[in-house]
């Protein structure tokens, strides 16, 4: 007997106990398989909207992991650019002479004259680094010559690192400002 011949065995028998049944105990039990059918429509619709959130909140979860990522590798980039040009510059200050460029920097705004000191304070040294510190001390400049001496330090091709700069109105000229601040000079590890 193959599976056909089964169903239809099958079949001709629900058929005939259907036949053998009186219309009311027939329309009965249509009207119980008929809920039986909607409550497991019911179950399988709840189950599946169920899943469906489940896989929508997996999907939000996953999207907003994917952009953290997305953040992340950009910042890592742009710090891996930035390691880059801190690099860049610290190879630059090998063999560089602090004295002599802050002496030409003086020379190129004018201000020589106004430099009162410039004193080497020592020497730190890290595992990427050796920092040579300084004081420098500028008196009677104006606010625009003190902002362009900041600009040259920071846009130095060198690493020149402010660490501190105290800025303080001359006592006779009020238009004038004395300059007091700490620098300090990178160069690779190994410079002597």
């Amino acid at each position: 007997m193959s599976a056909l011949d089964s169903v239809e065995a099958g079949y001709e028998r629900g058929r005939e106990l259907l036949a053998g049944l009186p219309p009311r105990d027939r329309a009965l039990l249509m009207l119980m398989v008929g809920i039986f059918l909607l409550g497991i429509g019911w179950f399988a619709n709840g189950a599946m909207v169920k899943q469906r959130k489940r896989v929508k909140a997996q999907i939000s979860a996953v999207s907003m992991a994917q952009m953290q990522v997305d953040a992340l590798l950009a910042e890592y980039n742009g710090l891996a650019g930035s390691a880059e040009a801190l690099d860049a510059r610290l190879e630059a200050g090998r063999g560089f002479a602090p004295l002599s460029w802050l002496e030409q920097v003086g020379n190129d705004m004018t201000i020589k004259d106004n430099i009162r000191a410039i004193t080497e304070r020592g020497r730190e040294e890290t595992d990427y680094y050796t920092a040579k510190k300084f004081d420098i001390t500028i008196d009677d400049i104006t606010l625009d010559q003190t902002v362009e001496f900041l600009h040259k330090m920071e846009s130095a091709p060198q690493a020149i690192r402010i660490t501190e700069c105290r800025l303080k109105p001359d006592r006779k000229d009020r238009n004038k400002i004395d300059v007091r601040m700490e620098i300090a000079v990178l160069a690779p590890t190994g410079e002597a």
